[in-house]
């Protein structure tokens, strides 16, 4: 059976625990556990290859219903998480690619459930330069939460979906070795001096979505009900002092902290780490919030 977590398990210098909710707080795992699942004791030998070609040729984008016994890939609704995720693998892909593509909507997930969440969402995407349609593949993984970040999430898989079935020049696996220590540690709690410099925001506004993945890592709900911001200020560190902030807004290894204002609700302080390993489709997103209740 194809299950890409198997053989991921031993690249990870540490497997994250689980992200801790409330109870009134179902994660995407407990609803939908039920469906991952199969009382029989095994797949069906045909239906289990017809599964395992779906799977392999598609990268688990394009998987029918099949009864598992075994955690596997299978169709599910969109959730608020899915949403996220979709947004953060486009936005990988448009900073890799020089892109500025618009997502218009989630038109379907798979969900695998393993020791970790994955999604794969299939998406349809604008591009502003022409108005022209395109479909937009994206697997990411829930990665728990831990160092202080109570979401983690990590792209694997960002691509407009291949005419040709297959993996191409994407990869599932990280090389979290190729991650400088620097960005390894505690998250930072939010700076009290002055080694971060404020930072332009002109033609970035990607930096939206980190605040929306910072407030999210706290509600947890569908972010709609609580955009657009109103960004107050954004300021960004690299390992690197003395790089302009223009250039550290590009960098695929910094900190961005931001102030803003959630529409119709409180005042936010988000920190998110944005690290890479270098290779296609790979993003780490690290994300905590601070939100002002008195407001």
């Amino acid at each position: 059976m194809y299950d890409v977590m198997l053989d991921e398990a031993n690249l990870w210098y540490q497997e994250p625990p689980l992200r801790k909710r409330k109870l009134d707080e179902p994660s995407p795992v407990e609803e939908k556990e039920e469906e991952a699942y199969s009382s029989e004791e095994d797949m069906d030998p045909v239906e289990r290859e017809k599964y395992r070609l779906q799977a392999v040729e598609s990268c688990g984008f394009d998987v029918d219903f099949f009864n598992h016994i075994f955690n596997g890939i299978f169709p599910s609704g969109c959730t608020p998480y899915d949403t996220l995720f979709a947004k953060a693998g486009l936005h990988c892909h448009n900073a890799e690619k020089g892109k500025k593509y618009q997502l218009k909507r989630v038109v379907k997930v798979n969900a695998e459930i393993a020791s970790l969440y994955n999604s794969y969402s299939t998406s349809e995407v604008i591009d502003p330069v022409d108005n022209s349609l395109h479909t937009f593949q994206t697997m990411v993984t829930d990665a728990g939460k831990e160092k202080k970040a109570s979401l983690i999430l990590l792209t694997k898989i960002c691509r407009i979906k291949p005419q040709i079935p297959g993996l191409g020049d994407a990869t599932v696996f990280w090389d979290f070795n190729a991650i400088d220590d620097f960005y390894k540690t505690d998250m930072p709690d939010w700076p009290f001096n002055d080694g971060v410099k404020e930072s332009e925001l002109v033609d970035n506004e990607w930096i939206y979505l980190y605040a929306e993945a910072a407030l999210f890592s706290e509600w947890r709900s569908e972010m709609c009900d609580y955009t657009p911001f109103e960004m107050k200020k954004v300021m960004v560190q690299t390992k690197e002092d003395d790089v302009e902030s223009s250039t550290k807004l590009k960098s695929s290894n910094a900190i961005f902290y931001m102030i803003f204002k959630a529409r119709g609700g409180p005042l936010c302080r988000g920190i998110v780490r944005k690290t890479s390993d270098g290779r296609t489709g790979h993003m780490r997103l690290e994300a905590r919030c601070w939100i002002d209740k008195s407001n």
